[in-house]
């Protein structure tokens, strides 16, 4: 009967109708996200030559040579290896066959004031004698000491490194002949 009252004045009226559906309310929601971005200052923009990057710092105390990058990038004719010098094995090794001359240089900034080396031939070479110099300067130009490795004789040789910006190490050997130069355990040190 309410149902009837209702409709006769105008109401729509559902009571448990087999073809009434339930109803699904939706809401849409809308935010607003405020960010704040902080940003570091941009270092001036670097000539296209140069890098962006600080440049790595030479590591102090006692260090090994090789640890350090020689000027070119790379060892060309050297070669990192163990050799066994007068039947004494040394792990940490620069080698190089001259056959008349190589040279290998770092820029170690005046950071050092010696360097300790064993020279020699490894054991397995020929027995041709090597000059080996240890020189100062953009060029080589100063000559800081000389030794000359022999086979079965390495020798123990330390460089005063007092105020040198660029080390290079050559070896020189007569012509037509050919063996192999060790530096064995070539250390930097600070103090």
């Amino acid at each position: 009967m309410a149902g009837l009252l209702l409709g006769f004045f105008g109401l729509p009226t559902v009571v448990d109708s087999p073809t009434a559906q339930s109803v699904t309310a939706t809401a849409t929601v809308t935010a607003t996200v405020t960010a704040t971005v902080t940003a570091a200052a941009e270092p001036p923009e670097a000539d296209a030559g140069t890098s962006a990057e600080p440049p790595v710092p030479l590591p102090t105390g006692d260090v090994p040579l090789t640890d350090i990058t020689p000027l070119s990038g790379l060892y060309s004719n050297w070669e990192l290896k163990p050799v066994i010098m007068g039947g004494k094995r040394f792990d940490n090794a620069l080698t190089t066959e001259p056959g008349w001359f190589e040279s290998v240089g770092w820029s170690i900034n005046e950071h050092y004031r010696s360097l300790t080396v064993t020279v020699g031939l490894d054991d397995n070479s020929a027995a041709y004698p090597v000059t080996v110099a240890f020189k100062a300067g953009a060029d080589g130009e100063k000559t800081l000491k000389t030794a000359t490795a022999q086979i079965n004789r390495p020798v123990q040789v330390t460089v005063d490194l007092t105020g040198v910006a660029i080390l290079h190490i050559e070896a020189v050997q007569s012509d037509n002949e050919s063996a192999t130069l060790a530096l064995g355990d070539p250390v930097l040190h600070s103090s």
